[in-house]
């Protein structure tokens, strides 16, 4: 290998501070989940576009925090010194000299990080404990598995780019924030399996006085920043009724943490916060901590807003498919066999995780099961979108992209289509196995929850129609495609009803008839999308629900809307 310059040594410094300053601000060692970042690199073809995610270490604020890969690192791959040097100083001609780490997988056990979160314990169950035990689903499959907790970012990135693991799970609401060059910009990875739904386990806990999305304006709210409660929070007031303005002054009044994942309960406990979103089981201790304390949202409603996946690097991808492919077929086995018997599977989870063994015990663990989804075989099919759909890895990546977009503090300089960032041969490699089984939703709403509920948040929409018709165009379809069903995909566990409204001029009767047969075409349109009939309902409302002045042209404009009305509950 050719000795390096002092620049480049110079540069390679800089870019290890800044990563590991970046890593340790943003997350620290004591997050669960968050907890759940991961820095994915960016193959040859895509490094152009590759830039900063973060500022250079300095002048580090709660008001101004890098976040991902280091600026640095970006900059420094493009010199001349640095271009040929991956992590540990090691150049190219280095490791081209080295085995892949999949070259030793027929000699020793698969790793897999996974994180002490109910939604990945599945494979536990599966592997019998945290390694291969005789008699397990893994053991049955020659599968020796290698199970390790790795919590915070930083130590299982790391791990996945040196080859000590084999596969990491990250969560895709945070992918858009981290993406750029990792230490080594040679070794791309890809989301090849979705392990599970959050359902329930991610949530904003509010005061009694906090009863929709819309009072929290003028109050305080906390959390840890950029963890995926915080995209609970963003979704829900960014699909509200709270105006630009107004949504700002709800995020200037938050408090972030950077590290401590129990920060907003501890503030909500003392009465510091009205909202607190955090995960459990710090959800459920800040109920019991604070009289008339409730769930204000959480991803028992958005049920598709947050999903866990695994990584695997793209040269094991791509030269071990067969080892890929066992695992997952381990997973989807794994899921079948906890779900058959699920106080046998949190039995086995209380003996083996330490958190759940130390903090939880067997009653809570059991409980804790509910608060994901573990995906099956046909959940992986909707999300890679196997079958023809849109998949839903996508939607979810861009309703992250689309929230972290814009806070500065993210420092997204570069967006990146999601389907550059996964890899669905293996779950289609069992897909077509299997007979291409036909990916099912298991919903079923009651149509009166949607006609007689309160909403817990409203979306305003502008939606364009001819004078007195109620026909909708090419843009008013663009609109509903951009701004409603994307949110209905993520919110399904709630049910919806669009009221059209106008202003006051012209005739009171003819107004409350068009803006009826408006709100039907919406949901007629809705519907033929494939969102489930019973879960829509129309109201015409007319002039009678103004929310601006009548008597000036831009309150007239402000009321003549489609209000989109998220309210709790399916059935």
């Amino acid at each position: 290998m050719q000795t390096l310059t002092p620049l480049a040594k110079g540069m390679i410094a800089v870019i290890g501070v800044g990563s590991v300053f970046a890593a340790l601000h943003t997350y620290g060692p004591n997050s669960k989940r968050a907890r759940r970042e991961d820095s994915l690199v960016i193959e040859p073809q895509l490094r152009e576009r590759a830039g900063a995610l973060s500022p250079a270490p300095g002048n580090v604020s709660a008001a101004n925090l890098p976040v991902g890969s280091a600026a640095a690192l970006a900059r420094a791959s493009a010199s001349p010194g640095a271009s040929a040097t991956g992590a540990g100083g090691q150049g190219r001609s280095a490791a081209a000299a080295t085995p892949p780490p999949h070259a030793s997988l027929d000699s020793r056990p698969v790793r897999v990080a996974l994180s002490q979160w109910p939604g990945h314990l599945a494979l536990v169950v599966g592997a019998g404990g945290l390694t291969t035990q005789p008699g397990s689903v893994a053991a049955a499959a020659g599968l020796p598995l290698e199970i390790k907790f790795l919590e915070d970012a930083a130590s299982k990135n790391k791990a996945l780019a040196a080859g000590e693991v084999d596969f990491i799970w990250t969560t895709v609401d945070e992918m858009p924030i981290n993406l750029g060059t990792f230490l080594q910009a040679d070794v791309p990875v890809r989301a090849f399996l979705q392990i599970d739904w959050s359902r329930g386990g991610d949530a904003c806990v509010a005061a009694p006085e906090v009863r929709t999305v819309e009072d929290i304006l003028g109050r305080k709210s906390a959390m840890l920043m950029f963890s995926p409660d915080h995209t609970v929070f963003e979704f829900m007031v960014s699909n509200s009724r709270l105006t630009p303005r107004q949504a700002a002054e709800v995020r200037n009044a938050t408090q972030f943490s950077l590290d401590d994942f129990t920060f907003g309960r501890k503030l909500f406990a003392r009465g510091e916060v009205d909202v607190a979103c955090l995960w459990e089981p710090d959800v459920t201790l800040a109920l019991s901590e604070r009289k008339g304390a409730h769930r204000l949202f959480s991803t028992a409603d958005a049920t598709e807003l947050v999903a866990d996946v695994l990584l695997a690097r793209k040269d094991l991808l791509d030269a071990r498919p067969d080892v890929a492919e066992k695992l997952a077929r381990v997973w989807f086995e794994s899921v079948a066999l906890a779900e058959a018997d699920r106080p046998a599977a949190a039995r086995l989870i209380a003996s083996s995780c330490s958190r759940f063994k130390d903090e939880l015990g067997y009653d809570k663990t059991l409980s804790a099961l509910s608060w994901a989804k573990w995906t099956t075989l046909p959940d992986n099919v909707r999300f890679f979108g196997l079958d023809g759909s849109p998949p839903a890895f996508d939607r979810v990546y861009n309703q992250a992209d689309a929230i972290w977009i814009n806070y500065p503090q993210a420092e997204i300089e570069h967006r990146f289509p999601p389907a550059t960032l996964r890899d669905e041969r293996i779950t289609r490699a069992l897909w077509e196995a299997a007979g291409k089984p036909a990916a099912q939703l298991e919903e079923s709403y009651n149509p009166r929850v949607a006609y007689r509920g309160s909403p817990l948040f409203t979306k305003p929409i502008s939606i364009s129609f001819s004078v007195g018709s109620a026909l909708l165009g090419p843009t008013a379809i663009s609109l509903i495609n951009r701004e409603i069903i994307p949110q209905l995909e993520i919110a399904r566990g709630m049910s919806i009803r669009v009221e059209g409204n106008t202003d006051s001029s012209g005739d009171e009767a003819v107004n409350l008839a068009l803006s009826q047969r408006r709100a039907q075409a919406i949901v007629e349109y809705l519907v033929e999308r494939g969102v489930p009939k019973n879960r829509l309902v129309a109201r015409g409302n007319g002039a009678n629900k103004p929310v601006a002045d009548n008597g000036t042209a831009e309150g007239r404009a402000r009321n003549r809307r489609t209000d989109v009305l998220f309210i709790r509950g399916a059935s």
